[in-house]
């Protein structure tokens, strides 16, 4: 049965039925593994972003207009987005299931794969200020 408030046991079922870390050494690769798909899941959004700013980039010049207040179907463009989005979404919720459980040690793992995902990858796909100051 799932404890509804913060704890750090195990036993809890995480994302499968089957699969309830119970012992220390289960708990810490539960932990491991989300820290990984954390840092996974923020390298995804860069690697989204980078591609974003090159579809922007060449969607003038596949569709030979100007630009328009939204943005033409470019289907070699707009179904890789839809499959990336598809697989940052699936991480996402996987991460709020763990979190669902009020396992304290995986909500700590989740948040700092995300901070370390972010420092490493945050600053990847992002349009810099024009014109300021270094």
């Amino acid at each position: 049965m799932m404890i509804p408030w913060l704890h750090f046991g195990g036993g809890d079922p995480l994302l499968f039925k089957t699969w309830q870390p119970a012992s220390h050494g289960e708990i810490a690769g539960a932990c491991i593994g989300f820290l990984v798909l954390c840092i996974l899941e923020r390298w995804l959004a860069a690697y989204r972003r980078t591609w974003e700013l090159h579809w922007k980039a060449r969607a003038p010049a596949r569709v030979g207009m100007s630009p328009r207040v939204i943005p033409p179907f470019i289907a070699s463009h707009d179904i890789p987005r839809g499959l990336i989005q598809s697989i940052q979404s699936t991480f996402s919720y996987a991460l709020m299931l763990a979190v669902m459980t009020f396992n304290g040690a995986y909500i700590i793992s989740i948040i700092l794969g995300l901070g370390v995902g972010e420092i490493l990858f945050g600053r990847i796909g992002r349009v810099q200020g024009v014109g300021l100051a270094h």
